[in-house]
């Protein structure tokens, strides 16, 4: 598996990976380390735990909205440009935050967090896609997945120490130096993947022309969507994941370990697709997943319903680890199949599937999310319903392209 020619004249393969894993980083660090400093946040802003949770969808609203922006951008200026301009907008909303002194000011510099990560976040799929094809691509983005999945797992624990050595305001500080330290690693061993003979114009008529080549085609649109409808599931998950286990499973500060174990299977799941994807392909991976999910998910429904909405925690938590071990599979591959398609308008397919994917994303997690008040069957069934209308959606596209 060779790196195009582009980058090998300053990054190995494996630095490549590790950098496009620090970039994708940037929206889930945005996330997962404000996690445990959420009730702390409902009591400065006088805000209940379920309202709490816009601090985690009004993140994702910016980036939506970002997305849309980069790829065309990207596709005339250069992949490049659009990272370092993502880490500044990063850390000017970091500040505004950082000095929120009331809910609303909070919401616009997490907005700003959004738009701005969603810069270094959908360049990865644009440099990947420079670079590589078809299922070789897919295992790139499997192994930096994987790596990258080493940050739910140490995100909510540096919050928790930020949080033990001053208030929840030192998260955000770390959100700018790491969006410093990103922007000098990429001037220093990243160099531009596209070429000035595939630029793209930024003219009117020509990014009209561009979007409809990428929202007309049947197998970008189509995973855009089933992207879209598996990752809101798991945001429902993550926008409630400080509620359920701190106020219905009443972990308190042991809410961080409960939710780093929980990525083990992303992690393993990422490294077994690196290798199963060259052999099975991307489609039946993710629809032998997709049932697996549901049939987690809706056992886990069943067995919740059993035990009035609140099962053991340790059962709770098994059930989990089968759901996430299936959903690890999908992520990579969901963005793969939705970006092969795609050659010279890489960066406003990936805009597109980034964008589109989010949009759909927001009101399925928020409303997951939102329903949970003191049981966890509401997310099962969410969890559930969304890879059944996976399994269909996916089914149909693929019926569409023989």
């Amino acid at each position: 598996m060779a790196i195009s020619s582009l980058t090998t004249q300053r990054i190995s393969i494996v630095e490549f990976i590790f950098l496009l894993s620090g970039l994708m980083s940037c929206l889930a660090l945005c996330i997962d380390a404000v996690l445990p400093a959420l009730g702390f946040m409902a009591r400065d802003f006088t805000v209940d735990a379920s309202g709490i949770q816009l601090v985690v969808t009004s993140l994702f609203a910016g980036s939506a909205l970002g997305q849309l922006l980069y790829g065309p951008v990207s596709d005339h200026w250069g992949r490049l440009p659009s990272i370092y301009a993502g880490l500044l907008v990063l850390a000017i909303g970091s500040v505004i935050a950082m000095m929120a002194n009331s809910l609303e000011m909070m919401f616009l510099g997490r907005f700003l967090q959004g738009i701005g990560a969603s810069g270094p976040r959908i360049m990865v799929s644009a440099l990947v896609r420079d670079c590589f094809s078809g299922r070789a691509m897919a295992r790139v983005m499997s192994l930096v997945f994987t790596v990258f999945m080493m940050v739910p797992i140490l995100a909510p624990m540096l919050g928790q120490a930020l949080l033990w050595l001053g208030p929840w305001q030192y998260i955000f500080v770390m959100y700018i130096c790491v969006s410093a330290v990103l922007a000098i690693w990429v001037y220093l061993r990243l160099q531009e993947t596209l070429p000035q003979k595939n630029r793209c114009s930024m003219h009117p008529a020509a990014l009209w022309q561009a979007l409809i080549k990428v929202v007309r085609n049947r197998t970008t649109a189509g995973y855009t969507l089933v992207s879209g409808i598996t990752f809101g599931a798991f945001l429902g998950y993550l926008s409630s994941s400080q509620l359920v286990f701190q106020d219905i499973y009443l972990v308190g500060d042991a809410f961080p370990i409960y939710f780093a174990s929980l990525v083990l299977p992303n992690i393993v799941s990422s490294l077994l697709n690196a290798k199963l994807v060259l052999r099975w392909g991307m489609y039946r991976l993710v629809q032998i997943t997709n049932i697996l999910v549901l049939s987690g998910a809706t056992g886990l429904y069943a067995y919740a319903e059993m035990h009035t909405g609140v099962p053991p925690l340790m059962h709770f938590m098994a059930f989990l680890f089968v759901i996430f071990s299936g959903i690890g599979f999908q992520f990579g591959n969901l963005n793969a199949l939705a970006m092969e398609p795609l050659d010279k308008v890489a960066g406003m397919g990936a805009s597109v599937v980034g964008s589109g994917s989010m949009l759909i994303s927001i009101p399925i997690g928020s409303a997951i999310g939102m329903s949970i008040t003191n049981s966890v069957a509401p997310l099962a069934l969410g969890l559930a319903m969304c890879a059944l209308l996976s399994i269909l959606l996916m089914h149909w596209v693929q019926s569409g392209t023989h």
